[in-house]
C-alpha cells in the first residue's frame, strides 16, 4: 500500500530560539528544548554540537538569543537542530549572579507557559524583551524587569488573575480591605466570599493595585520607575504562586532568584538615572 502523500516530506523551518534545557546525548551531541518564536515549545536534537567542527557558530547556551535552523521528517518525533548562531549574547546575564538567577527564571516560566508546538509570539517577545532589560538595567531594577515579566507573562498565557470584579459574585471589588485571591475560581474575591473558599488566600488591596499597574501601563516607562522593592517582591511571590497554582507545578528557578536578589538588595545602593 501506498504511503499517504508528503508522508516521506521534511518539514524545515528557521526561527529564532532561547535554549531552555540542554541534555547531553550520546558522545558529542545533545538535545535541546528550545523556546522559539515560530514552533513555540520544541525539542530537538543537536548532532555534533561538542564537536570543534560543527554548524554551531558560537555557544548553544542558556540566556542567549539563537538564529536556529530545524528540520523534521514526517512522523518522526524531535526536530533535527541543523544550524545555530548567535543572534544577542546578553553578556551581563552570564557575567553577573543576579543577572543570571533572574533571566533562568524567566525562561524556566516562559516555558512552562508556552506550549509545545503552539507558538506564542508575544510571549516570546516579551521573554527577549525582559532578557535584554536584564542585561541593561541598574542593578536596583533587576526585581521591577522579573515582576513586569510575571505580570505580563500571566496575561499572555491566559492565566491573569480576575482582580477588578469578585469571581463569586460578580460584584466591584472597589474598596475592599481584605480581598481573598482564589486559584481555584480564577481571580479575586471578596472577603466575605473568599473566607472558607478551598485554596483562597488574603491578598493585600496594594499588590492588586500594583499588578494592574504592571498592565496598564507600557514597559518602557515602568522600567523607569521607583516602586517599592518589598512590594514588588511581595507581588512576585503572589505571582509565583498563582501560576504554579495554576499550572500544577513548581518552579525551581523562582527561589534561588529570589534569594539572589535579596543577598543583592543588601549591596550599597546606586544612584539611578
Amino acid at each position: 500500500m501506498a504511503s499517504p502523500r508528503g508522508t516521506r516530506r521534511s518539514r524545515t523551518l528557521s526561527t529564532e530560539a532561547l535554549a531552555v534545557r540542554i541534555h547531553p546525548y550520546a558522545e558529542s551531541s545533545a538535545i535541546v528544548v528550545l523556546l522559539t518564536k515560530d514552533l513555540g515549545l520544541t525539542r530537538a536534537v543537536a548532532k555534533g554540537a561538542k564537536r570543534l567542527s560543527n554548524g554551531f557558530r558560537g555557544p548553544l547556551d542558556k540566556c542567549v538569543l539563537h538564529n536556529v535552523r530545524v528540520s523534521r521528517r514526517a512522523r518522526e518525533g524531535l526536530y533535527h537542530l541543523t544550524s545555530a548562531s548567535v543572534r544577542e549574547a546578553f553578556p551581563r546575564l552570564r557575567s553577573e549572579t543576579e543577572r543570571f538567577f533572574a533571566a533562568n527564571c524567566v525562561i524556566e516560566i516562559a516555558a512552562d507557559l508556552m506550549r509545545e508546538e503552539e507558538p506564542n509570539e508575544e510571549l516570546f517577545r516579551l521573554t527577549t524583551y525582559t532578557l535584554k532589560a536584564l542585561d541593561k538595567a541598574p542593578r536596583e531594577r533587576i526585581g521591577l524587569a522579573a515582576t513586569l515579566f510575571l505580570a505580563r507573562a500571566a496575561a499572555l498565557s491566559g492565566h491573569a488573575p480576575e482582580i477588578k470584579t469578585c469571581v463569586s459574585c460578580n460584584e466591584s471589588l472597589h474598596g475592599e480591605l481584605t480581598p481573598y485571591l482564589s486559584p481555584l475560581r480564577g481571580g479575586a474575591l471578596h472577603a466575605a466570599c473568599g473566607q472558607g473558599e478551598p485554596g483562597a488566600r488574603p491578598v493585600a488591596p496594594a499588590l492588586l493595585e500594583l499588578l494592574a499597574a504592571l498592565w496598564r501601563h507600557a514597559p518602557g516607562p515602568i522600567l523607569t520607575m521607583d516602586l517599592p522593592a518589598a512590594s514588588l517582591r511581595d507581588l512576585r511571590i503572589l505571582l509565583e504562586g498563582w501560576l504554579e497554582s495554576v499550572l500544577e507545578r513548581r518552579f525551581r528557578a523562582a527561589a534561588p532568584m529570589e534569594r539572589e536578589l535579596a543577598r543583592s538588595a543588601k549591596k550599597p545602593r546606586r544612584s539611578v538615572g
